[in-house]
């Protein structure tokens, strides 16, 4: 295997350098700054680690923090950057917009209840990646005798290394263009954790994250497929992200032996699991709850198992988890409500795990970083997302609709418990900006033209469900909160006074009416995870009992 070595930036500041931002940790920056003599401060979430380290709030009873506005960035970027920063810090604070001018770095300034002020510049630089212009962190130097400049690090030198490879792989001929494209780094990334949640400072996942949907975009557009397009299929792409004390990279193509599923210590019982289980406890479950089997196949030879179960019965609906299997409260969720419903007679479609070459990797990539979002595990082994494809695991929801009489498609899924960030392009998701902040269970309502009054059925008896769950309130209060600290005026209905959710009529959904759960559980386990699967089991059981016109027990 050969590697490409990056020199540290720490260990190479210019000599004149008297003031530096690098993405390093602050253990890391406090460190060399005794050693070096000079100011290094944080070229990621700069604001944040500015008002933590310099105390810039302390004693402080109020602030407005002014967030720069860049024309042609998105107007919410640096307010975004400055999460979680309320529930950090004693200070009330209150975030205005005001438009950057001028050829200098934006600057956040801080105004204090007592007349003290604070100027905090950011470094950021503009950057085409596959043919979009987007402003991206980047280092910076400064010294007495010189204007500050643009300091090369060895993250952004990963990233450009990166992204020139993607550029040369042949894509002439079909499609998928490999197996799997692994990109694997080694740096000197040390995640933070911040007392809020699940919240935590990860250059590691940022570059994860980076590297993986970049290269998903540049495919996209030397295809010239439509940007965020989710039916491309380069093959899996596969970023796997280590500690090292040097920084290096190497990327390979490779086929990875789906003999060789890594497993993970599963819990006595689904209804006590904290954690995600793998894919033989799944299937032993799964042969427990009897019924028809269907089947199909992933692209790497994996079976995506089916049951049609209860099936004289009348069919209720057709249940599915998995789709993107580093959401990792479903599967356990709906393996509980299947339980309960085969042994109440109810009939229905059961698909437990749609995605299983992505919950392969999933489960490789925890082996590393148990704790993030690994949304390299969320697409097919094609590089699609599944619903987006045809063939394979498309094939096993085509299935469940073919043997289901039933209107209704309960489709279990999650979100990052955390915020996601993409500080090389553009800082927040592209395409996923809605996502960026977690605010609790998240409840999406589908129905075609003439289904509304089934769609509000099914989401009303999902509402009950969620608002009935004490815990899982307290979660979506604790999270709607911070979430509204940043974005006072949320983008979608809240019901129940925490349970935000959306109601869309499409037609192009597989079900007239699908109901789809978003439950922050990228990547939880302890009690957190208990209560978002529990939320996903009384979801289930709730619609189930909505449709069936009896009660049922949950």
């Amino acid at each position: 295997m050969s590697w490409t070595e990056f020199p540290r930036t720490l260990d190479h500041l210019p000599a004149d350098a008297q003031e530096a931002w690098l993405f390093e940790s602050p253990a890391a920056r406090q460190s060399a700054e005794r050693r070096l003599g000079i100011k290094l401060r944080s070229a990621y979430k700069t604001l944040l680690h500015e008002v933590l380290e310099r105390g810039l709030l302390r004693g402080a009873e109020s602030a407005s923090i002014r967030c720069p506005v860049v024309e042609g960035d998105d107007p919410d970027r640096f307010r975004l950057e400055c999460y979680p920063l309320s529930d950090l810090v004693a200070t009330r604070i209150r975030y205005e917009m005001v438009p950057h001018l001028g050829d200098g770095l934006p600057c956040y300034h801080i105004l204090r209840d007592d007349g003290i002020t604070h100027e905090v510049p950011v470094p950021v630089r503009w950057r085409e990646v596959a043919g979009v212009r987007l402003l991206s962190a980047c280092g910076w130097q400064r010294s007495n005798d010189r204007p500050g400049s643009h300091l090369p690090t060895e993250y952004e030198a990963i990233f450009e290394a990166v992204c020139s490879h993607l550029g040369q792989i042949d894509i002439s001929g079909s499609p998928p263009f490999f197996d799997r494209l692994e990109i694997r780094v080694e740096a000197p990334f040390e995640d933070v954790p911040l007392p809020v949640g699940d919240e935590h400072i990860s250059l590691a996942e940022a570059l994860h994250e980076d590297l993986y949907f970049t290269a998903l975009e540049i495919f996209q557009h030397r295809l010239g497929l439509p940007e965020l397009s989710r039916s491309l299929l380069p093959g899996q792409v596969a970023p796997f992200i280590r500690f090292g004390e040097t920084p290096r990279l190497n990327i390979r193509t490779t086929r990875p032996d789906p003999g060789e599923d890594p497993e993970f210590g599963d819990a006595a019982s689904l209804e006590r699991a904290g954690h995600w289980i793998g894919a033989a406890t799944i299937k032993a479950h799964l042969d427990r709850l009897g019924g028809t089997a269907f089947e199909a196949s992933s692209r790497q030879g994996r079976p995506v198992w089916g049951r049609v179960v209860n099936e004289a019965a009348p069919m209720r609906l057709a249940l599915s988890a998995g789709q993107h299997p580093n959401e990792t409260s479903p599967m356990v969720g709906a393996m509980r409500a299947a339980q309960a419903l085969a042994g109440q007679g109810v009939g229905f479609t059961f698909c437990p795990l749609l995605n299983p070459d992505g919950y392969a990797l999933f489960r490789e990539l925890c082996a590393i970083h148990p704790g993030h979002m690994h949304h390299a595990a969320r697409y097919t082994a094609g590089g699609n997302d599944l619903t987006f494809g045809e063939g394979f695991e498309n094939d096993a929801l085509q299935q469940s609709r073919a043997l289901s009489r039933a209107d209704v498609h309960v489709n279990l899924h999650g979100y990052p418990s955390h915020e996601w960030t993409r500080p090389l392009t553009g800082y927040a998701p592209r395409g996923f900006a809605r996502w960026a902040i977690p605010k609790g269970f998240f409840l999406i309502l589908r129905h075609h033209p003439g289904y509304e009054d089934l769609g509000r059925r099914v989401l009303d008896a999902a509402i009950g469900a969620v608002a009935g769950h004490d815990a899982q309130m307290r979660v979506n209060r604790e999270m709607l909160a911070r979430y509204r600290s940043i974005f006072p005026e949320p983008d979608f209905e809240i019901a129940a006074d925490a349970i935000p959710c959306d109601v869309q009529m499409r037609e192009d959904e597989l079900f007239p009416v699908t109901l789809i759960t978003e439950a922050p559980d990228e990547t939880i386990q302890g009690e957190d995870f208990r209560i978002a699967q529990e939320t996903q089991f009384r979801v289930v059981m709730a619609v189930a009992n909505a449709l069936s016109g009896d009660s049922l027990s949950v």
